[in-house]
């Protein structure tokens, strides 16, 4: 027992020390990877920053992961398909949000589409996933795999990477921060992404990419993320997510800190063609995601949203049900404590001005 307390208190020190130190979310996975490899060893790796509103993924780190088909497939089952064990919408809303494939399946991991199409194949056996999380939502997600001739993840590894949760969530929401105080307002038009099906027999049941505008060939380059085939896995998430649902949406941060809005809309019916929007975030559109990173409360977050959309005060108090006065101080409240509103009509909302971020968290 000791010595279990020993090690996780060492890869503690170890992570702490990442997260101090790290300047963009990619540096973050890597490190803290680097500090666990001694008490949580894995054959296989990867992690990814997710959209805390809709638990999408937004970039990541996916080299060290699954082969490219082997990715592709798992993000149409955990995106396009029906829902699989363990995934990892189910461990953002679940209260244990670190578990192992074979603790979700009781012991009978062949039960998972996921095992026996992707992660059997490509010569593994043991999946841990965990989703960081706070009260304002899923940051980040990591998958660690081991191959057969190692033994399955244990309770204290388990226990581990629960217990990194705290200060991985406030570091993510930290660089967040310090990328919107270094990113410039830079207009830009939509780009439009037509994918259908592939006509290739060797690729059936895959799609391709059958059109990208300039524009959208353009923000492509600008996202901190792997790609599967010609699209990075943030948005083929998300077109799986429209082919199974109609429609789906995300917001997805640049290599510069800007954020970028992504629909993904799909023919149902024919099956024919998903279309796929990508142009730059209005402000009501990331002030949830910022008022998540700014720490604040539901109050507070809500009345930042409105703000953000244009609102003013008596509109703010009507939609609230509360007076004028209440309204000025919640506005006052988060103000003061969290994000110095200054005049705000010229800003629209200062959760979404990169001047008025925090230095630190």
């Amino acid at each position: 027992m000791a010595n279990k307390h020993l090690a996780i208190d060492r890869a503690m020190r170890g992570v702490l020390d990442v997260c101090r130190h790290v300047t963009t979310p990619a540096s973050l996975f890597v490190g803290v990877h680097e500090a666990l490899e001694k008490y949580v060893p894995v054959d296989r790796w990867c992690a990814m920053t997710l959209d805390p509103a809709t638990s999408l993924p937004t970039g990541g780190v996916h080299e060290n992961g699954f082969s490219a088909a082997g990715g592709e497939r798992v993000l149409r089952l955990e995106y396009g398909g029906q829902p699989d064990v363990n995934a990892l919408a189910d461990l953002a809303r679940s209260k244990a949000h670190v578990n192992t494939l074979a603790a979700a399946t009781r012991g009978q991991v062949e039960a998972s589409a996921r095992f026996r199409e992707v992660i059997e194949p490509e010569g593994l056996r043991h999946e841990l996933r965990a989703v960081f999380r706070d009260q304002h939502g899923a940051w980040a997600a990591m998958v660690l795999l081991r191959a057969p001739d190692r033994e399955d993840f244990s309770p204290p590894e388990v226990e581990l990477l629960a217990a990194i949760n705290e200060p991985l969530t406030r570091t993510l929401r930290r660089l967040l921060l310090l990328a919107e105080m270094q990113a410039r307002a830079e207009p830009g038009a939509p780009g439009l992404i037509l994918l259908e099906p592939s006509t290739s027999i060797e690729a059936a049941g895959e799609w391709e990419v059958r059109h990208a505008s300039s524009t959208a060939r353009q923000w492509l380059e600008q996202i901190d993320d792997s790609s599967t085939g010609p699209l990075p896995y943030a948005l083929y998430s998300l077109a799986m997510c429209a082919a199974r649902e109609g429609h789906a949406a995300t917001r997805i941060r640049s290599r510069s800190g800007h954020w970028l809005t992504a629909h993904a809309e799909a023919d149902l019916a024919a099956c024919s063609s998903i279309s796929i929007i990508l142009q730059p975030s209005r402000p009501h559109e990331i002030a949830q995601i910022l008022a998540g990173a700014y720490g604040l409360t539901a109050r507070e977050a809500e009345v930042a949203r409105l703000v953000a959309a244009g609102c003013t005060n008596e509109e703010i108090a009507r939609l609230l049900f509360v007076s004028g006065l209440v309204h000025v101080a919640h506005v006052t409240e988060a103000a003061g404590r969290r994000l110095t509103l200054r005049r705000r009509g010229r800003n629209s909302c200062a959760a979404t001005d990169p001047r008025s971020a925090p230095q630190a968290m």
